[in-house]
């Protein structure tokens, strides 16, 4: 194995653990914290345990629609399991909500979902490509790649969901949280003010 392969596996390792931090905010109750992130909660039935599975995922929303992208395209799990059973259930924020889910197959609405998310984010102009065969994935250029990615349309259905949300964490590790959390601000709220007092007595 290459040093670049031990490199780009390792950032990879990093990148989901990141990716998965915001799971353990919904483990503490806190997801309503989130709600002013891009990120929602995607539970899946595993196609082989018919257990639920849950991932984190960036989305961009249209309407009542919301449009994800599979990084890893047809080989991701979620999107497998998808296949398999259609009904997921959304968790953003404080809403709970069931939706089918089904792969975008005309490249108009698949381009108008890859728009939204790189029109206000160079960072996905290099991710989409390395995602695809295109050697720049600028708004010029995907177009002619829109077939190689993996975009999904999630469709609320205005039914109770079926599958169930993250499972929270005991009652004991969530208080322990929120002592550590409460803590911590009341430390870089003090570092804070001192910080000012500082600079007014250098004033």
């Amino acid at each position: 194995m290459s040093l670049s392969s031990v490199v780009i596996d390792r950032s990879r390792d990093i990148a989901k653990q990141i990716f998965r931090a915001p799971m353990v905010f919904y483990q503490l109750g806190w997801g309503p914290a989130l709600s002013w992130l891009p990120l929602l909660i995607l539970t899946t039935k595993g196609r082989k345990s018919g257990a639920p599975r849950h991932v984190v995922v960036e989305y961009r929303r249209h309407g009542s629609k919301y449009y994800v992208v599979s990084g890893w395209g047809a080989r991701t799990d979620w999107y497998r399991n998808i296949q398999q059973e259609p009904r997921v259930t959304i968790q953003q924020g404080g809403q709970i909500i069931d939706a089918r889910a089904q792969l975008v197959d005309d490249p108009a609405e698949a381009l108008r979902a890859l728009y939204m998310f790189s029109r206000n984010s160079w960072i996905y102009e290099t991710l989409f490509a390395q995602m695809t065969s295109a050697q720049a994935a600028d708004l010029n250029t995907l177009a002619d790649v829109v077939e190689e990615f993996t975009v999904l349309r999630l469709e609320p259905s205005g039914e109770a969901p079926a599958l169930p949300t993250v499972e929270l964490f005991s009652e004991p590790v969530r208080q322990a949280a929120l002592i550590v959390a409460l803590v911590f601000l009341a430390r870089l709220v003090l570092a804070l003010l001192r910080s000012s007092i500082n600079r007014l007595r250098v004033v």
